[in-house]
């Protein structure tokens, strides 16, 4: 199987790739069997960081050769995916979209089990019900389920919530006489 992918070039601090297609077996750095382009993050041109040779990158996904992930994104900002694997593309897309949302419930979560094991006043149930809130924002994540994730942070502030309303009332320092 043929697949298009990059290989890293240049010096440290300083990465250039060519986009390839290689055998599947090949080895980062191995034989190549056709350079299809070139990518360089450093340009400050933008235009100018994707260099693709368009009629040979269809050619040879005509042939059947799979684009990596990194170079999918590539060729779907280039428009060059077409059919399934245009509509695998959008959906791995998606799919990121929904898993950053996560993410995002995630450390809503993180901060209010952080800040309930800060609190003086909270319970061991309100502290296990934070975490038990982060661990199952945690695993919506790879399915990128933003409902349970927004559930699970939604629990997790609404514990931290009842530990700062149990705070008892500060104690009225005696008048000096």
């Amino acid at each position: 199987m043929v697949r298009i992918r990059m290989q890293r070039l240049g010096r440290r601090h300083r990465p250039f790739y060519r986009i390839n297609a290689v055998d599947i077996r090949t080895r980062r750095n191995g034989k190549v069997l056709e350079n299809l382009g070139h990518y360089n993050p450093m340009d400050p041109d933008t235009a100018k960081q994707v260099v693709l040779k368009t009629d040979k990158i269809k050619a040879w996904i005509e042939k059947g050769a799979q684009p990596s992930e990194t170079v999918m994104d590539m060729l779907g900002n280039a428009g060059l995916l077409e059919g399934d694997l245009k509509n695998q593309w959008i959906q791995h897309r998606e799919t990121a979209l929904l898993r950053g949302k996560c993410r995002a419930a995630v450390k809503r979560a993180e901060e209010a089990a952080k800040a309930i094991a800060g609190e003086s006043s909270a319970t061991p149930e309100q502290v296990n019900a934070a975490k038990k809130a982060v661990n199952m924002a945690k695993l919506a994540v790879a399915p990128a389920k933003v409902a349970d994730a927004e559930k699970a942070a939604s629990d997790a502030e609404a514990a931290l919530k009842a530990a700062q309303a149990s705070k008892p009332a500060p104690a009225e320092a005696p008048a000096a006489e």
